[in-house]
């Protein structure tokens, strides 16, 4: 095992939902490598890992959970579902056995509460909460412990485009990312009009060169965002190559770009996120 692969895996984790998401156990001074993950639920669970030296060639093991009974047959199946050997896999974990949890009555940490929920609504919100939107979600692109995941969804108007936006934000994983860029093309046919806009969210001209990029692929009607959890280290010019590069798999994941679906990102490190509705079909 590469321990690079796998302090990169933990220190994207750690960005991606909080800094002790998953933490070295006090003992894990020897092989293998053994874990405590926190996962990002609502009521407080963990469980525990172990990573042999042959990771990600062989899967880790499940130790064992707290609070949930039989949370350690689920975290086992998911972990199967997952698994590819040669790839990390901890992400596509993580997400998995927090919907499979959901689906078993436990709240996720990034649902809206009960007051959140009848806010939006008074907002106009309530019937395009996260959970409902059809979001296309490419795989994460980690650069420099900079984590970068984009996502796409077919939108009409920009109001549309709006909306989902703000209900996406809802979700308090992607609301913490340090920059969240957007941008979306529309095309009315029947008025004759084009809409565009973008937001750098604070990534100064990142949102200019993500609207760029929808134009020289040629796609409408869809609205594109970025969110990036900053690692420490600055990436210069190589920050919007990341961005770029995560749009574009999220635009040829969805189907806006026919061609093959590529790694993510040249130099970066693009995980096999499906997205738990494909991986468990």
């Amino acid at each position: 095992m590469s321990n690079e692969d796998l302090t990169d895996e933990i220190s994207a984790l750690n960005s991606i939902y909080t800094p002790d998401t998953i933490t070295p156990c006090s003992t894990a001074t020897t092989s293998p490598k053994t874990y405590t993950l926190t996962l990002p639920t609502q009521i407080q669970q963990t469980l525990t890992l172990s990573f042999p030296d042959t990771y990600p060639n062989d899967p880790p093991t499940v130790h064992g959970t707290s609070n949930v009974p039989g949370a350690a047959g689920f975290a086992r199946d998911v972990l199967g579902q997952v698994f590819r050997a040669g790839e990390v896999c901890l992400f596509d974990f993580v997400e998995g056995l927090v919907e499979v949890l959901q689906a078993q009555g436990e709240p996720a940490q990034a649902e809206e509460t009960v007051q959140e929920q009848e806010e939006g609504k008074e907002n106009g919100e309530g019937e395009q909460g996260l959970e409902q939107d059809p979001w296309i979600i490419a795989p994460p692109l980690t650069e420099k412990k900079s984590v970068f995941i984009a996502r796409a969804i077919l939108v009409s108007s920009p109001d549309q485009a709006k909306t989902y936006l703000r209900g996406l934000l809802t979700d308090k994983k992607i609301a913490k990312a340090t920059h969240n860029i957007s941008a979306y093309r529309i095309k009315d046919t029947l008025k004759n009009v084009t809409f565009q806009d973008n937001d750098d969210d604070g990534e100064t001209a990142a949102g200019g060169r993500l609207a760029h990029l929808l134009q020289v692929m040629d796609v409408w009607d869809v609205l594109v965002v970025v969110s990036r959890w900053y690692g420490g280290v600055k990436l210069g010019p190589d920050r919007f190559r990341c961005i770029n590069a995560a749009a574009r798999e999220a635009l040829v994941l969805g189907g806006w770009v026919k061609e093959e679906v590529k790694k993510a990102g040249k130099g970066g490190k693009g995980w096999g996120y499906r997205g738990v509705h494909r991986a468990f079909e």
